[in-house]
């Protein structure tokens, strides 16, 4: 394994329509210099309150340019949200985990700028 390479993404909820059920469209991002052999998202968790369920997901990207984005994710962003995934670039393997908050009531999304849209960005490396 290539210790000198960093797994480095972002994944950012943005707003789309349809509005209603699965209004927010999560893309991941790939902060890296490399490009994602693979990205999987494999989990998404969320919670409100003490209530908290989470889920198998099976969604894969593959060879993600640096600088590249694609969407993983639909959501109504009613709940906090956690994405988990697992990638490889570089000859390394990364566990990330993206923790979102109750999306509905943000008011202050600012510009994602690989996207060109307005909406809230989580960052990981591994």
């Amino acid at each position: 394994m290539n210790e000198s390479v960093r797994v480095r993404c972002r994944v950012a909820a943005c707003r789309e329509p349809p509005v209603g059920a699965g209004e927010w469209r999560f893309y991941l991002i790939n902060d890296g210099d490399v490009p994602l052999e693979s990205a999987a998202l494999y989990r998404v968790s969320t919670e409100w309150g003490d209530f908290g369920h989470s889920q198998a997901a099976d969604v894969l990207v593959r060879d993600l340019a640096p600088g590249a984005h694609a969407p993983i994710w639909r959501d109504d962003g009613e709940f906090r949200i956690e994405l988990s995934l697992l990638v490889r670039a570089g000859g390394r393997e990364a566990r990330l985990d993206f923790e979102f908050p109750k999306l509905y009531i943000q008011r202050n999304l600012r510009r994602v700028e690989a996207l060109g849209r307005l909406g809230w960005e989580e960052s990981a490396e591994g």
